[in-house]
């Protein structure tokens, strides 16, 4: 397995799991021939946390790194996209109308096998928006999400590459339930009460004005907010043959890796 990334001080953890490391930037294509010689496929995650960013990363950035690919002979092409990209308020999120386009070319490269993954909530957002014993979730959050740890999305992208999977596939793992359920399940497996605070998205969006991250986040959740973020979709175990964890196995894991405070 060979890993692209910016610096080899970011790659030092990659490399001590085994990987190759190949120095490259999505933003600088002529920098990605030699990362891409010899390879049979590319899982692409790459992410951004502005609009200005997700139409130079997840777009230009994957397209660049598409057609590089292309150049160099390789066929397979697996992206993790998201949930919902295509919902009508996903326009206003930059980094899903992104993910958008970059379907549309990828499914249209009539040369290239694509396997697109659009997976639900990530059970690391439940620890990003955790500081200390407070979890800072933006909106009243009331309908349920889906959720999925991020190594099981990995564990479907090696799936794809081994069964030759292609076309688009929503991911869920076993659970639905709200952020504040979200959050009582992983405190009781981590045996630690965690505190739920809303700020209003109201207030979000006019911190937007001078923070284009805390925009973005804002019109994000105001997505999750308006349409959940749920799918029923049996893909993950049937299709990819992944058995998904629950939230309170994914704290566990998490919680031998890292101390809790």
């Amino acid at each position: 397995m060979r890993a692209l990334v910016r610096s080899a001080e970011k790659g030092e953890r990659l490399r001590a799991s085994g990987a190759e490391i190949a120095l490259g930037d999505v933003t600088k294509p002529e920098s990605l021939a030699t990362a891409l010689e010899g390879c049979a496929g590319v899982f692409s995650a790459l992410s951004a946390a502005t609009d200005k960013q997700a139409q130079e990363i997840e777009y230009r950035g994957n397209f660049a790194l598409l057609s590089a690919a292309r150049e160099a002979g390789v066929r397979r092409f697996v992206y993790s996209s998201a949930l919902l990209v295509d919902h009508p308020l996903a326009r206003k999120v930059g980094t899903f109308r992104e993910k958008a386009r970059f379907e549309d070319v990828l499914l249209g490269a009539e040369d290239v096998s694509a396997t697109i993954l659009r997976p639900v909530m990530f059970m690391e957002t439940l620890l990003m928006a955790l500081s200390g014993p407070v979890a800072f979730v933006p909106g009243p959050q009331r309908r349920p999400a889906g959720w999925i740890p991020a190594s099981d999305v990995g564990h479907a992208a090696a799936r794809a590459f081994e069964r030759d999977i292609t076309g688009r596939h929503e991911l869920a793992g076993p659970d639905t339930a709200t952020f504040d359920e979200a959050y009582r399940r992983l405190s009781r497996a981590r045996g630690k009460r965690i505190v739920v605070l809303h700020p209003p998205l109201a207030a979000m969006r006019l911190a937007g004005w001078v923070s284009a991250p805390v925009e973005e986040l804002a019109n994000m959740f105001a997505l999750f907010d308006a349409a959940g973020y749920a799918s029923d979709s049996p893909a993950l175990r049937d299709t990819f043959g992944v058995n998904a964890i629950s939230i309170e196995e994914w704290a566990g894991q998490v919680s031998r890796s890292v101390p809790v405070r």
